[in-house]
């Protein structure tokens, strides 16, 4: 936590002679250190940005809270001159655009939380119901097909959210995308019926959650072949979004969670970390989420092999980071090894072990949406079922791949057992997981994902996260669980008092001196959530949009941000 203000006065240089403007004092606490660099480096440039502001300790009506944290961010931004674009509920903050200059002064204002880039993100990819049909090795591997013929369990009416570039209405998912809303259009709006997906990668992604084999004969099939698909379209046709586009989606998918039982989000996207998980607001969102009742899957990102490489926000203690496995096109696991593209941990700033485990994610076969960038780009990877006239599939690799057939698995838990908590679903996906004999832990996590396994589990414990929550989802909360008792991960922390002298035995929030040693002792997993009211921490109290929107593609020179990889 920042509780110690630093500030810093320095003289900013401008023009190509280096002429001195006036010194800018700022906060250095309230910006992410990476993008502070690049604001000093270019102070007239105008800048993307997310700003959170200081969350009320005293109003637990989350509504009119938020309501007026995100009037508050707006204030702050219109008054250095900044234009507005969205209210960022799920994270109490606003995107908005401004110049280097005024992003410096921001970071001084009272009301001002933090202060982040609105980074730009991309993909990271590269009634048939016979499990006795199923072919696609990474399905077989996994035993999906023994829970479907042994277990009863396909998934049935459970919620996944596909976080991604849309979903097309193949014959696969028919029926079963119960929602579409697409967050790279001005106007978002809730369809029955899906948008489309002119990337591509998100109705690859959605198929190997759900796709149950129609045009294949049951050949090519997801992992839970009658879950129901959310779609929500955050990525444009080139592969790119940004920050604020994402948390606008997850806000909606908090929001209606309830609407279409949703009970697990896909993330197959990310972007390389600028600092902790502690100050990074997508990681906020997904910890909101968690502890809502939502599992939130996240590829760790294909820019392995070396370590330290696992993006954002699959850097998050709490959700579940997916890994890359090869399984050399075989159901047997004699022949597997590590993908070379597979993201690695120890997680660069916080030094957390990640992934938290693998899936098969190379060459990968699911739906194809016909025409989209991805089909248009590589030909060569459309499949055709044996006795189809048409291509209908297609193939893929990346750790996005390996992600949805995790949270493929998830669904079938949560069909068996609705109870399932997030910090249930994780402890047993990571203990039931099948042992690998190659690679660390970094590489692997706690091993191949093993569905019969996971769902046929009865171990009633819970992951406890290695690590704090998110400084934002910790201010949040706060009020909201003020007089619970604690559970502390050391339990002989400091021999069991405070500096204070303070027992830690029935101690409440007002008399604990909240410091960032505090924070990283609460086992927040322990806490009674039924009491906040996550809709209001949600609820999009503005309604204003900024008619200057920023576009969610490539950036200008870069062409496309499809990166396949093999």
């Amino acid at each position: 936590m920042r509780w110690l203000a630093v500030t810093i006065t320095v003289a900013v240089l401008v023009g190509t002679a280096g002429t001195p403007i006036e010194a800018r004092a700022f906060d250095a606490t309230k910006i992410d250190a990476s993008f502070l660099t690049e604001v000093l480096a270019a102070p007239t440039a105008d800048f993307d940005v997310i700003v959170r502001s200081v969350p009320s300790d005293s109003d637990k009506h989350a509504d009119r809270a938020t309501a007026r944290r995100i009037e508050a961010a707006a204030k702050s931004v219109t008054k250095q001159g900044g234009s507005l674009k969205h209210a960022l509920a799920i994270v109490g903050a606003v995107s908005a655009r401004l110049k280097g200059v005024q992003v410096l002064k921001l970071t001084r204002d009272n009301d001002v939380d933090y202060v982040a880039k609105d980074q730009q993100l991309r993909a990271q990819f590269d009634p048939a119901l016979d499990s006795a049909k199923a072919q696609t090795p990474g399905i077989l591997e996994v035993n999906a097909p023994q829970v479907w013929s042994q277990l009863g369990v396909t998934g049935q009416g459970v919620g996944v959210a596909i976080v991604d570039s849309g979903v097309y209405p193949h014959p696969d998912l028919a029926g079963r995308i119960v929602a579409s809303i697409d967050f790279t259009t001005a106007s978002p709006t809730v369809s029955s019926t899906s948008t489309g997906d002119p990337g591509g990668h998100g109705t690859h992604v959605a198929g190997l959650v759900a796709g149950d084999g129609t045009l294949s004969g049951g050949a090519y099939t997801g992992v839970a072949p009658r879950a129901n698909i959310i779609n929500v379209r955050v990525i444009d046709a080139t592969g790119s979004s940004n920050v604020s586009t994402i948390l606008r989606g997850l806000q909606w998918v908090l929001a209606n969670r309830n609407a279409y039982n949703i009970r697990v989000v896909n993330m197959s996207l990310g972007a390389t970390p600028t600092g902790s998980y502690k100050s990074d607001f997508m990681a906020t969102a997904a910890e909101v989420l968690n502890f809502a009742g939502v599992t939130v899957v996240v590829s760790a990102g294909n820019t392995g092999p070396l370590a330290g490489t696992v993006t954002t926000p699959a850097t998050d203690p709490y959700v579940v980071t997916v890994g890359a496995l090869d399984d050399n096109g075989t159901s047997l696991p004699f022949d597997d090894l590590m993908t070379v593209f597979s993201s690695r941990g120890r997680t660069v700033f916080d030094n957390l072990s990640k992934p938290d485990l693998v899936a098969p994610g190379r060459k990968m076969i699911s739906l194809r949406s016909p025409g989209s960038e991805l089909d248009t780009l590589f030909p060569d990877r459309q499949v055709v079922a044996t006795g189809a006239l048409t291509a209908n599939y297609y193939r893929l690799s990346g750790t996005s791949m390996a992600a949805p057939v995790v949270t493929g698995v998830i669904a079938l838990m949560v069909e068996r057992n609705p109870a399932l908590l997030p910090a249930q679903i994780k402890k047993r996906l990571k203990s039931s997981a099948t042992a690998l004999t190659f690679g660390t832990p970094f590489d692997r996590g706690a091993g191949l994902v093993n569905a019969y396994k996971a769902v046929s589990s009865v171990d009633p414990g819970r992951e406890f996260a290695p690590d704090r929550v998110s400084d934002a989802f910790a201010k949040d909360m706060r009020k909201f669980i003020e007089g619970q008792p604690f559970v502390w991960r050391d339990l002989t922390y400091h021999g069991g008092v405070d500096s204070a002298g303070t027992s830690w035995e029935g101690v409440t929030w007002e008399n604990v001196s909240w410091d960032a040693v505090t924070w990283e002792n609460v086992t927040w997993e322990g806490f009674t959530w039924e009491g906040v009211t996550w809709e209001g921490v949600t609820w999009e109290a503005v309604t204003w949009q900024s008619t200057d929107q920023q576009s969610t593609g490539a950036q200008s020179g870069t062409g496309t941000s499809w990166d396949p990889v093999d």
